[in-house]
């Protein structure tokens, strides 16, 4: 009996990777060898998924995919073993177990398909004091939102209801990213160059960042270079994170990174996003930090902030009062 082989869209939806993510660590890291059909077609085995599932969560711990992308499944699961004991505290404890996310899970969708405000509003609320921010996004929030697009394509939910889900996330988000922020903190920027407008993922970096005792500063996305440097110097921040998104201009962004990079001379630049392995000479050009996903943030968001601590206090020049 043959092994099921799985088309590269199933792959994506059981392993949380977009398609391609999945198409980069095989080209360029040989992760994986797809079979093919007569037409060029990718098909994927239930070890490719496997381990594809194992080098998502390896990422997400901190790991680079260069590093780890030809371990074998067995050193792959050692490896993940190690780093989520190691970052239990930094990730806010440990990993909750699945029946609580899935009863999260399911009240999101109930209270998705009744446009229930207040029960989505009161649901996020609770499953962010039960899971903390990080599994919050990680492990509801993006489930939730993979799930509600497949849903979409296949006629079960409607687009209001999608753009509902996406309006009450940005909105919780925008909240908890501002409460009890302690105003001795960092101020770190938040935005996106210009035809970069991922605002959904912007605001949940506040949140990150929030949590990792920065105070963040968000002013929207697709800003230009000037606008970010005023920003930045009127808010008296020290670092700022670029998210750059996979439907932004590829072609535009190295020389919107340059700009930014000559105005703000003085201040910590990280660049985010899924798709950053195309962007890797001008991070290097520069000599700029970079993450890929939420857990490598955690980490640069902590280096970031000591080296912020080692730098002189950056005074603005007032205007004269006639």
């Amino acid at each position: 009996m043959s092994e099921t082989k799985h088309p590269i869209q199933i792959v994506a939806r059981r392993t949380g990777l977009s398609v391609d993510v999945i198409r980069a660590w095989e080209r360029r890291y040989n992760a994986v060898t797809p079979t093919r059909t007569e037409t060029g077609r990718r098909l994927y085995s239930n070890n490719d998924v496997k381990k594809l599932t194992l080098l998502s969560r390896a990422i997400s711990a901190g790991r680079r995919i260069g590093d780890v992308a030809s371990l074998s499944i067995n050193d792959l699961t050692q490896v993940i073993d190690s780093d989520e004991v190691a970052t239990t505290d930094l990730r806010e404890g440990a990993r909750p177990r699945t029946g609580s996310v899935m009863d999260y899970f399911d009240s999101s969708i109930d209270a998705i398909r009744e446009l229930n405000l207040h029960a989505l509003l009161e649901n996020f609320e609770n499953a962010h004091r039960e899971l903390g921010s990080i599994f919050l996004l990680d492990d509801l929030f993006g489930p939730l939102m993979r799930h509600i697009k497949e849903e979409c394509k296949v006629g079960s939910l409607r687009q209001a209801q999608e753009k509902f889900t996406i309006e009450t996330i940005k909105s919780f988000l925008m909240i908890e990213s501002r409460k009890d922020v302690n105003e001795g903190d960092p101020k770190i920027l938040i935005t996106s160059p210009l035809s970069h407008k991922d605002e959904l993922t912007m605001l949940k970096l506040c949140l990150v960042s929030k949590n990792s005792n920065w105070s963040p500063v968000y002013v929207g996305a697709s800003v230009s270079p000037d606008e970010i440097l005023f920003t930045y110097e009127q808010s008296n921040s020290k670092a700022i994170i670029l998210v750059a998104d996979i439907y932004g201009r590829d072609q535009y962004l190295p020389n919107e990174i340059r700009k930014i990079r000559s105005l703000v001379e003085d201040g910590e630049i990280l660049i985010f996003g899924e798709n950053i392995f195309n962007y890797q000479d001008i991070i290097k050009e520069l000599k700029l930090m970079s993450a890929q996903n939420i857990g490598e943030l955690k980490l640069r968001l902590e280096g970031m902030k000591n080296l912020c601590e080692l730098k002189p206090v950056r005074l603005h020049a007032k205007p004269n009062k006639k």
